[in-house]
């Protein structure tokens, strides 16, 4: 349905649904923050530290979907509306088995990591409080990432924001409900955040399922048949990925270990930071999605070089739109961080942050779109290897530089591992090897074969 527009059209009509679908997701996070914050700066560090953990859990959870992304787009682009509604099915149900498994593991491992950040007893009961019902509820979570994974693989940005949006209106009434009840009935406090998240996802997804059912791009999940070749190939794109996800996520929490020293301050204003620069996190998360679309499309139609352009055409709309954020970011750093708590110290760390986060955006949306189109390729490997290496570096950077210059050390450096990855992720995209990564079902197309139990 593209054909005949321009290839700047052709990215904005699928970056701008899939930007305002992540900006959408990102809200969540901010809701939760906003109506925490009111319960006070205790409440906002815990969840700070279980946002760091939650990122690790989705990462692995993700798994499937973002291999599902790549398969059906991959598949879609060579004209193969069968294997991408086998694919698309298959994945649905390995996704709730995958994060029910994953979601009962991480309960245990709590103390553990919770002994890394060295929080205290009080910190932990509270971070519980959040971690330990999404945990359990992963299901609800994962099964509309990978919905909306299929809807972007078919190069349908839209709908995915539709549904997105319409648990967001749900999650808006929800979360302060559950919360704060009303006069004392189903006042849940901390737990009722991680509630009204999962719940709205949940009803997301039952929508996105009926909807794809509806237009006949999915086969019923009750005739799933267990597929070896599928499984395994949307793992070994999905994996690397999601263990770079994973390692981020630790890797932040021993960086959370040094930012605790400072006491709550430096919690609570690490989570602002984060959630100041997320709206232009997850422009590129957009943008990073439209590259998915269309590296696996084309890839899937023997395009390579076509790919390519059009990578490159997404990485400099979006450079466009990081200059004029920065700008916001940095001038209006304070008065962001205000929206958040009214807690002097904590503002004042915060616009430290989101000062020196605004100077690496681009760098950061480079590694982000880089990725998305390696992922689109199907060869994952590159963004994990040079993401895991470079985030360890947050640690040691962050011992060295903390003494020396308090919090605003170890902001300088989480951003200086951004530039470095920066570079160096488009250095590997420009050596153009992924170019020759084209998945091998997509490539056999037998039908009959992949629809065989084994």
């Amino acid at each position: 349905m593209y054909k005949t527009l321009s290839d700047s059209k052709i990215i904005l009509a699928l970056a701008v649904p899939a930007i305002l679908q992540t900006l959408v997701r990102s809200s969540f996070m901010i809701l939760d923050a906003y109506w925490v914050g009111k319960l006070g700066s205790l409440q906002l560090a815990a969840l700070t530290v279980a946002t760091f953990i939650v990122w690790g859990e989705i990462a692995l959870g993700e798994m499937v979907a973002t291999g599902t992304n790549s398969l059906v787009a991959q598949s879609t682009g060579a004209g193969n509306k069968e294997l991408s509604r086998q694919i698309s099915t298959i994945n649905i149900v390995n996704t709730f088995f995958h994060s029910l498994i994953l979601g009962s593991l991480l309960i245990p491992i709590l103390p553990i990591l919770y002994f890394i950040i060295n929080l205290n007893p009080e910190q932990a009961t509270l971070a519980n409080k959040y971690l330990i019902p999404f945990s359990l509820g992963l299901p609800c979570f994962t099964l509309l990432s990978t919905v909306t994974a299929i809807f972007r693989g078919y190069g349908d940005t839209k709908t995915p924001f539709y549904l997105l949006l319409f648990s967001l209106g749900l999650n808006m009434f929800l979360t302060p409900f559950l919360i704060f009840g009303i006069n004392g009935f189903m006042q849940l406090g901390l737990p009722g955040a991680a509630y009204a998240t999962l719940i709205t996802y949940f009803i997301g997804f039952l929508t996105g399922y009926r909807i794809l059912r509806n237009r006949g791009l999915i086969n019923s999940i009750f005739k799933y048949k267990f597929n070896k070749n599928i499984t395994l190939e949307t793992l070994k794109i999905g994996t690397p990925i999601s263990l770079n996800g994973v390692a981020f996520s630790m890797i932040y929490v021993f960086v959370a270990r040094f930012v605790a020293d400072y006491g709550t301050i430096g919690l609570a204003s690490m989570g602002i930071g984060h959630r100041s620069e997320s709206i232009a996190y997850q422009i590129t998360v957009g943008f990073s999605l439209a590259a998915t679309v269309l590296v696996g499309q084309n890839i899937g139609a023997d395009n390579p070089d076509r790919a390519e352009k059009l990578s490159w055409k997404i990485f400099g709309i979006c450079s466009m739109v990081m200059a004029v954020y920065m700008v916001l970011l940095f001038s209006f750093s304070s008065q962001i961080a205000g929206f958040f708590t009214n807690d002097p110290g904590v503002i004042t760390a915060a616009s430290s942050y989101n000062k020196i986060a605004a100077i690496v955006l681009i760098f950061s949306a480079a590694e982000v779109i880089l990725s998305g189109a390696f992922s689109g390729a199907g060869d994952t490997m590159p963004p994990a290897i040079i993401g895991l290496p470079f985030n360890l570096l947050r640690i040691p950077f962050a011992a060295l530089f903390s003494p020396w210059l308090g919090l605003t050390g170890i902001w300088i450096a989480i951003c200086l591992t951004v530039v470095l990855k920066g570079v160096i992720i488009a250095i590997w995209f420009k050596r153009g090897k992924w170019k020759t990564k084209k998945s091998r079902i997509v490539s056999k197309g037998n039908i009959l074969e992949l629809t065989q139990v084994e």
